[in-house]
């Protein structure tokens, strides 16, 4: 049993289920205890409440909702050594967006009868809830750091000026839980010795070996002269191992500009997660992404016919543009779009990259700047052959020139939306874009999802490098 606590507050996975579960609790408790509250000032408020029935009834959602705010702002990522502040502002922001989520819903859907009052003090109740159990979970981290639990193994790549500093902020900072058990060479230099007390325990080839042995959580990535092929080849190598990166470089720098980080003192640290996603993931991704899709092409099916009428009056040629793409596990496909494109343009060219591009038809960029060109992939979704969030599929000639950390991404489901198009969108080609499919992979979850949906509607309406 102590066993199975150590692994679970060590594990990010586990960090995240332990907050969402206390949250859901705390989401509920204040949902009810608002109901309670307003109908105990009935006197004060001069009207008694509505039955509590209409609450019970939409809790679900109201549950949900607070949820995806909550992974909006970050409140489950795993901040070791951050500030009380810095939860502080995140659950504030949080707490806020929910009641001007649920205060819309109330607005809007009126059958609910749900009253401002009880949005209110669920919106108080719920920032007295999280700054509760974000309180009680640092307690209860600090507690069993104390006893040598939930410590997090680690070993530092690199025995240059960079790992030595990293080895002493984090002796310096032994409330962050970490413990390293060594060092990692470059090259056979240094290995048997003992830098700074720690010993170094082997070059890049042994990696896979010194996780085993040592029973590693986590490896911190200390060269920054180190190319990026390199690094991802690395990461690549241990794969099937259950441990996570943190990359002391400047070879995510694309990903900082919207992706926190964590600072251990001057260091950005940029994290990387394991990779492994479970069934219950994998299941309820499908189901989410065939309803979705189901609904979504029901309710857009008058604009589909809008669109092809107006793709065959402004050029000649079809409706829907196919091509065939690459998939999960290398599966290739047949993946929709509607034309954007004149039919003497080559199916394999490069994609434009201005917007007075003159293979694009007047339609097609109307089409190509708001994204309703992707709309017949809702079909694809459906088939199973796309998600809704996912990397985005590749033309199988590419693929065929990948090396081996950028077959990584063929591990996940293609999908409509990612991190490329909420981030970069079309401003670098997509096979210049494989950093952010390889840290969705390391860091998916249903939450990541929600929140890449959520940033994906901003991002369509900005038009942000959609050409």
């Amino acid at each position: 049993m102590i066993r199975f606590i150590d692994r679970l507050f060590k594990k990010r996975r586990g960090y995240r289920a332990i907050l969402a579960v206390l949250d859901a609790c705390v989401i509920g408790c204040s949902w009810i205890g608002a109901y309670y509250l307003r109908q105990w000032l009935s006197g004060v408020f001069g009207y008694p409440l509505n039955p509590i029935a209409s609450y019970l009834h939409v809790l679900p959602v109201v549950v949900l909702l607070c949820l995806v705010a909550n992974a909006y702002f970050g409140l489950y990522r795993r901040k070791r050594g951050a500030s009380g502040l810095e939860d502080a502002q995140a659950v504030i922001k949080s707490a806020l967006l929910g009641l001007f989520i649920i205060g819309t819903m109330a607005f809007l859907v009126k059958e609910l009868s749900i009253a401002r009052s009880v949005v209110i003090f669920n919106f108080l109740l719920n920032l007295l809830g999280y700054t509760v159990v974000r309180m009680a979970v640092r307690k209860a981290e600090t507690s069993l750091m104390r006893k040598g639990l939930g410590r997090v193994r680690c070993i530092i790549v690199g025995t240059s000026s960079t790992g030595i500093r990293a080895l002493q902020k984090i002796s310096d900072h032994p409330e962050i839980g970490y413990e390293v058990v060594g060092f990692v060479e470059t090259d056979h230099e240094n290995v048997g010795e003992k830098i700074s007390n720690v010993p170094v325990l082997g070059t890049l080839d042994d990696l896979g070996r010194i996780i085993d042995e040592y029973e590693l959580d986590e490896v911190i990535i200390a060269v920054p002269s180190m190319p990026q092929d390199m690094i991802l080849h690395l990461i690549s190598s241990v794969s099937d191992r259950d441990v996570s990166f943190r990359v002391i470089s400047n070879v995510f720098e694309v990903l900082s500009r919207e992706l926190k980080v964590d600072v251990l003192e001057e260091f950005p640290i940029f994290n990387l997660g394991t990779g492994h996603v479970s069934r219950f993931y994998t299941v309820s991704k499908r189901i989410m992404d065939f309803v979705s899709a189901l609904v979504l092409l029901v309710v857009t099916l008058p604009l589909w016919i809008v669109i092809a009428v107006a793709i065959k009056l402004d050029s000649p040629g079809p409706v829907f543009f196919v091509h065939e793409r690459v998939g999960y596990k290398g599966r290739r496909f047949r993946m929709y779009k509607f034309r954007t494109m004149r039919t003497d343009t080559s199916p394999y060219e490069e994609a434009p990259r201005t917007s007075r591009d003159p293979r694009v038809t007047r339609v097609g960029q109307f089409l190509r700047r708001t994204s309703l060109d992707e709309l017949p992939q809702l079909i694809n979704v459906l088939k199973g052959e796309m998600s809704l969030v996912g990397p985005r599929p590749e033309m199988p000639f590419i693929v065929e020139k990948y090396n081996e950390w950028q077959k990584l991404r063929l591990n996940a489901v293609p999908g409509i939306t990612g991190l490329w198009q909420i981030l970069g969108r079309k401003d670098i080609p997509l096979h210049e874009n494989l950093e952010y499919d390889f840290y969705y992979i390391k860091n998916r979850s249903l939450l990541f999802d929600l929140v890449i949906l959520l940033k994906t509607i901003p991002a369509v309406l900005k038009r942000k490098g959609a050409f």
